[in-house]
């Protein structure tokens, strides 16, 4: 490190100069150069295997599960971190254990979400919460949202079709086939909330 003529001490530029998370290790600066590709690598992987995958059928419902890499990285975050509160509780600061146990209700409440669609409309279901219904005949519009997502407005509801479930292009099918919406739009396009 270098001081900066305001006092405060910067990392050099040179060899080991990085984006990211730098860390001291006996007075040597260290860069997590790799856990920037490492997160995108993750979120791709998680968006591939969603495109991948096809809905799965059953007693009449066409189910748009969320990817298996995703859940297991839901789980397996929650997992090590209620292990290392179980472990090591005891030991660390209270705060510490209640950013952690925060975190792994977070993850455990963010679990994804399970959507299926049938002859009378479309489901959505939380572990968490009752489940959201939108009948065919009450679906206003749809249109693109965040991260690959379609948002399903009707009358008395909203449904986000997540980038993570599976099987897009068969949900957009089912969307334009069953209800009135012949298109699923893109915010800009929009000239009135009913088309």
């Amino acid at each position: 490190m270098e001081p900066s003529p305001l006092g405060v001490n910067l990392p050099s530029i040179g060899r080991n100069a990085g984006p990211i998370h730098p860390r001291d290790e006996g007075g040597i600066v260290v860069y997590d150069w790799w856990l920037t590709p490492a997160v995108y690598a993750g979120v791709s992987v998680v968006l591939l295997e969603a495109q991948l995958r096809r809905a799965a059928s059953s007693g009449g419902k066409l189910i748009f599960r969320a990817s298996l890499s995703l859940k297991f990285m839901y789980g397996g975050a929650a997992g090590a971190l209620s292990m290392l509160l179980f472990l090591k509780g005891a030991e660390t600061e209270w705060w510490l254990n209640a950013l952690a146990a925060g975190f792994v209700l977070c993850f455990l409440f963010g679990w994804p979400k399970t959507i299926t669609t049938d002859e009378r409309g479309i489901e959505c279901y939380w572990w968490w919460r009752p489940k959201i219904v939108i009948p065919w005949d009450e679906v206003e519009y749809a249109e693109t949202g965040k991260v690959k997502g379609i948002e399903i407005v009707g009358a008395h509801a909203r449904i986000t079709f997540e980038g993570y479930n599976a099987d897009q292009a068969r949900f957009c099918k089912e969307v334009t086939t069953r209800s009135s919406v012949k298109k699923i739009m893109n915010p800009t396009e929009f000239t009135g909330l009913h088309l």
